[in-house]
């Protein structure tokens, strides 16, 4: 087990978290902790707890805008919390475990719906918090039990029930995830998984940036059934720059880092596309990402 026992190491471990979110832009953290265990975890945050210090919780760094600048409290990294447990029903993984590899095991071990979500960077944790997935499959496919560690530092483990899981949503906000269960159908095929795979690789090399610098979609589609990438494209913003943030050119919901962007740019970009659609359709953009300010 790997633990700081005080803050003036956590604090010289501290870095900016430019490298460590896809987006490439992000200021440093007062302290930086990175646990090996869910135990280690708990202790951290039980610590934080005592001293009065906030704590965020970095995954795989994907889906996050982080300011510039120095951010107050204490960011805690899940990414040295990995591994898998292999079970006949169900598959244990780590939070910090890469969702891109969990996605191609769950091709051979038959997890449902998973491989359908290739192209999607970060962390188990980062995925599951969000419920990420798109067209072709989703984490809701498949999650069954979520472990973590609560705001006060309590380890837990908590089924999960039909309806737990939303569109962007999960009911773990204000806890830290530490690991998922996924349950395995005999049903889904090798062949099958490999099939979704290759249709859902097929289609996200030809809409989305997935080589450029990006915090995944920038905004939730509405409610209304619109496409937040359709409407942004429909007000003519593609390409649209504020310093080094620009909109994709490939697909309108992806803002991405040509290289040197701030989050202050990014900011700025997004206020301008927001302000654009609202004023030529009339939608409200909700930001997808989440935002350290």
């Amino acid at each position: 087990m790997v633990l700081p026992h005080d803050f003036d190491a956590a604090h010289e471990r501290a870095e900016g978290l430019a490298r460590r979110t896809s987006l490439g832009v992000g200021g440093r953290p007062r302290w930086l902790f990175e646990p090996t265990s869910a135990e280690a975890c708990a202790e951290i945050v039980r610590m934080c707890h005592r001293e009065g210090v906030p704590v965020r919780v970095l995954g795989g760094g994907c889906n996050l805008l982080v300011r510039d600048g120095t951010l107050e409290g204490a960011v805690i990294a899940t990414r040295q919390i990995r591994g898998f447990e292999i079970h006949p029903d169900r598959v244990v993984v780590g939070a910090g475990q890469g969702f891109p590899d969990l996605v191609r095991k769950a091709i051979e071990l038959g997890i449902p719906g998973l491989p359908g979500c290739p192209g999607i960077p970060g962390s188990v944790g980062g995925v599951v918090f969000m419920n990420a997935g798109g067209r072709f499959g989703s984490v809701a496919d498949a999650l069954i039990a979520v472990t973590g560690v609560t705001a006060e530092g309590a380890c837990f483990e908590r089924a999960v029930e039909p309806g737990d899981l939303g569109y962007r949503s999960s009911p773990f906000a204000g806890s830290i995830i530490t690991g998922a269960v996924f349950r395995r159908d005999p049903a889904w095929t090798a062949e099958r998984g490999a099939a979704l795979f290759r249709q859902a690789m097929d289609w996200k090399r030809e809409t989305q940036p997935l080589s450029a610098r990006s915090a995944g979609c920038m905004f939730k589609n509405p409610s209304r059934g619109h496409s937040a990438g359709r409407l942004i494209e429909e007000a003519g913003l593609k390409g649209l720059m504020v310093g080094k943030a620009m909109v994709s050119t490939r697909h309108a919901n992806f803002i991405v880092n040509l290289g040197g962007a701030t989050a202050e740019d990014v900011h700025a970009l997004i206020a301008r596309v927001q302000d654009a659609v609202r004023e030529r359709q009339g939608v409200d953009l909700e930001l997808e990402v989440q935002v350290w300010s």
